[in-house]
């Protein structure tokens, strides 16, 4: 057998991000807004206004944008670079959307919202991107307006590695850095400016798949209540 020496950890910087997340766009199935979120916009509308004007930070393909158009509010999709925004989606046409922009590109016309929905971002963000994000976001929101932020529940990031033989290295399947509590996600979103912060956790229904039988189908939800709650969630006000 081959003596090969210790495995090192990945490093994500911005060419193995954006070849990782260029290859993971081309499959809606595996983004959590596609799955939950139908779910998600349906929990969220009780902490915002009709017709409020919201934004999707870290948005990616768009999957979760067309939800939030049916629930009627505003909406309009960023993320850091414009290399998949919007891929999965087309929303032409549509009054209540504004469009897609980078972050930066908000940031610099000043624009704000009365919403923001992080969802499934913070645990892929080390400690300079965590600062950056949730500053940014502060300075997008209006003042008294809501952020919506879910991430995994206490995922054990240890479950999710894998080891590529070509490199030699390890590294998290869905490029996960961190691990989030209630007390921890509390804590970080205070640390930036954030009030009001209610934590909870819970698994978002993902809705019946076509492919399975209706037995099976709640079969899946009873088991899925049984376990852990999949999901973190935190709202605070701006």
């Amino acid at each position: 057998m081959v003596s090969l020496p210790p495995p090192t950890t990945l490093v994500w910087d911005e060419a193995t991000l954006s070849r990782f997340w260029a290859f993971h766009s081309q499959f809606s199935e595996n983004y959590f807004s596609h799955q939950k979120g139908k779910s998600l916009v349906a929990y969220a509308k009780r902490y915002l206004p009709e017709g409020a004007t919201v934004l999707d930070y870290g948005c990616g393909p768009g999957h979760l944008l067309p939800r939030l158009l049916d629930a009627g509010f505003v909406v309009q999709g960023a993320d850091i670079a414009r290399d998949t925004i919007g891929s999965a989606v087309s929303l032409s046409g549509q009054k209540s959307f504004l469009g897609f922009a980078t972050i930066d590109e908000l940031l610099a016309e000043g624009k704000t919202f009365d919403a923001i929905f992080l969802i499934e971002v913070v645990e892929h963000l080390d400690d300079f991107w965590l600062a950056k994000t949730l500053d940014q976001v502060h300075a997008l929101l209006k003042k008294g307006g809501t952020l919506i932020v879910t991430t995994p529940n206490e995922e054990n990031l240890q479950d999710n590695m894998v080891y590529c033989p070509v490199s030699n290295t390890v590294f998290h399947r869905w490029q996960h850095m961190r691990s989030w509590s209630e007390s921890t996600l509390a804590a970080a979103l205070a640390a930036h400016g954030f009030g009001d912060v209610r934590t909870e956790t819970r698994t978002f229904d993902g809705g019946k798949p076509t492919s399975i039988s209706y037995l099976r189908y709640l079969t899946s939800r009873i088991t899925a209540r049984l376990r852990k709650a999949q999901s973190l969630i935190a709202v605070a006000r701006a």
